[in-house]
């Protein structure tokens, strides 16, 4: 016996009565219990298909569909890391290298020639701060639309979600706030250093292309990326 397209949506429906949300991740666990219903069907072809269902997710244990849900997360997240470091290795290379060690040699420019230690400690933190300033008030702004983005097509994907939430700007930037508030507990000596000060250009200017990265390039490449991951995506 092979299941029924009416089958087959109900199975969508489970997995969404079950607290599976995102649509790739129903779509693989669909395939999953209809191949496993139709594997019992072969052996024992008189079980009704609501016997099968939960015969199937009797499989998944008492925790359902959760560690599953986990373990996509899991893997999506890396694969989005991925992503951020394939696109931010741009900046790494010609033309774009040269940009990167234009702004690495301004900001070690104005850290070096800030005269007075104390002075230099409000530098380090305002342009950390800035910079979160800059990443909260555009993830405010922002907001309806990539709300909007994350809901187009009336079907929800993990990885889109990933790339809408720009939630990795926040844990970036936050670093780098930490890192610009504990220079004011550093010894004197070591901020009052030309390493110091092509350290800390080279970890804001890294945080900012971040940022830049995350939250406009990314999104950018939203549907070329989505399509790359869910050979599925052009069609559901």
């Amino acid at each position: 016996m092979k299941l029924t397209q009416d089958h087959i949506q109900k199975l969508y429906k489970f997995t969404r009565a079950h607290h599976v949300e995102h649509y790739d991740l129903q779509t693989e666990l669909v395939d999953h219990m209809a191949n496993g219903i139709e594997e019992e069907w072969q052996t024992n072809p008189n079980l009704s298909f609501e016997e099968a269902l939960q015969g199937e997710f009797k499989k998944f244990g008492v925790l359902g569909f959760m560690d599953v849900v986990e373990k996509r997360q899991k893997a999506l997240g890396k694969k989005y890391r991925s992503i951020i470091w394939r696109f931010f290795k741009e900046w790494l290379q010609l033309p774009k290298l040269l940009l990167t060690f234009s702004a690495v040699a301004i900001v070690y420019t104005i850290l070096h020639y800030t005269s007075g230690i104390d002075v230099k400690e409000y530098v380090c933190f305002g342009m950390a701060f800035l910079l979160v300033v800059f990443s909260m008030g555009y993830l405010f702004v922002s907001r309806k639309d990539r709300k909007f983005k994350m809901a187009e097509g009336g079907k929800k994907w993990m990885l889109r979600e990933m790339i809408y939430n720009l939630g990795n700007v926040v844990v970036y930037n936050n670093l780098v706030l930490q890192i610009g508030l504990s220079v004011q507990n550093l010894d004197r000596s070591l901020i009052d250093n030309i390493w110091f000060d092509l350290a800390y250009a080279l970890l804001v200017v890294a945080a900012a292309l971040t940022t830049y990265v995350v939250m406009f390039v990314i999104p950018s490449k939203a549907e070329e990326l989505l399509e790359e991951t869910y050979p599925e995506y052009k069609i559901a």
